[in-house]
């Protein structure tokens, strides 16, 4: 067993007896294990990799390169020069500041615009892994950058045990869709993945006389979303349900999108919504110091056809 020479003096001298042959063999073998996944990574299989953190309230968002290399692997791995950083964890701005939305979303289109869309363009990235610890809102739009004419792996990370890589033999996440009961003024759209939203808080934005459509999980929890077929499930639904709130509600519409949900869920949610297909999307996000949910961003819908000036 080849090893340095600091490693020789502990394993011969310092901690022999912590060190026996049946120690010294496990880690040799967990060596070989480890090198045989990477070195066995077919090369089609890299992709370019997304961070992106910004604050959620006073918490800083890391994105540590270390720990998404290695919950990638064997399944995909990060090209060399692969490494795109989105990060905004600098930027000095409380949530309840008017200028904190506007500033984020220009701030992350445009380092988008900068370090990502034109190699988009050229088809010099081929595949993206997502990883993004942000703001809900912020999350929306930066799948809305990506699209869904990309390919990408949004990821989404678990909290027990920690860490970004998937959890395989995890039950599938059951989704259920809720219309109203009858047609009002306003249309929203609770998002109730992680949590329950009460009606209460969004008559509380919108007044009573608004339709209230749901996405809701099945005993909706903090770490519900543990494999990528759960991502794929919400954005399915999420994308029949946005088509059924136009042929109910008309082209015209806002939808007000009141969402408790993970991170991988709300970029999947940007990706999937297509401004030419669907309605406008006003995002909202729980402010505490606001007293409830605060309009934070919107997705505005394109027009078909564009109209002449008379």
């Amino acid at each position: 067993m080849l090893v340095c020479d600091v490693h020789h003096r502990v394993f011969d001298r310092e901690m022999v007896d912590e060190h026996p042959e049946s120690v010294l063999v496990a880690m040799k073998r967990r060596h070989e294990a480890r090198i045989r996944i990477v070195t066995g990574i077919d090369e089609d299989l890299g992709s370019h990799v997304i961070r992106y953190a910004a604050k959620i309230g006073s918490n800083e968002s890391p994105v540590e390169k270390g720990a998404l290399k290695w919950s990638m692997i064997p399944d995909r791995y990060p090209l060399d020069d692969g490494w795109i950083d989105l990060d905004l964890v600098t930027l000095d701005l409380h949530d309840d500041d008017p200028d904190y939305w506007p500033t984020h979303v220009k701030n992350l289109r445009t380092v988008f615009g900068e370090k990502v869309r034109g190699r988009m363009e050229r088809q010099e990235i081929k595949r993206l892994a997502i990883f993004g610890l942000a703001p809900i809102p912020l999350l929306f739009e930066l799948g809305r950058l990506i699209s869904d004419i990309a390919t990408a792996d949004v990821r989404q990370l678990l909290r027990d045990p920690k860490g970004w890589k998937w959890d395989p033999l995890s039950p599938p996440v059951r989704y259920d869709l809720q219309r109203p009961q009858r047609t009002g003024d306003a249309v929203a759209l609770k998002l109730e993945i992680s949590a329950p939203v009460a009606d209460e808080r969004v008559v509380k934005i919108l007044g009573a006389d608004t339709s209230i459509w749901s996405i809701s999980a099945a005993a909706a929890h903090n770490d519900i979303v543990r494999c990528p077929e759960d991502v794929a499930a919400f954005a399915k639904l999420f994308r029949k349900t946005l088509d059924d709130i136009k042929l109910v509600h008309g082209e015209d519409v806002t939808v007000n999108v009141f969402p408790a949900v993970p991170v991988s869920i709300a970029v999947e949610a940007g990706r999937s919504w297509q401004p030419k297909a669907h309605p406008s999307l006003a995002i909202y996000d729980q402010n505490w110091k606001l007293g409830g949910f605060a309009l934070a961003h919107r997705l505005e819908h394109a027009p078909l056809t564009s109209r002449r000036p008379t």
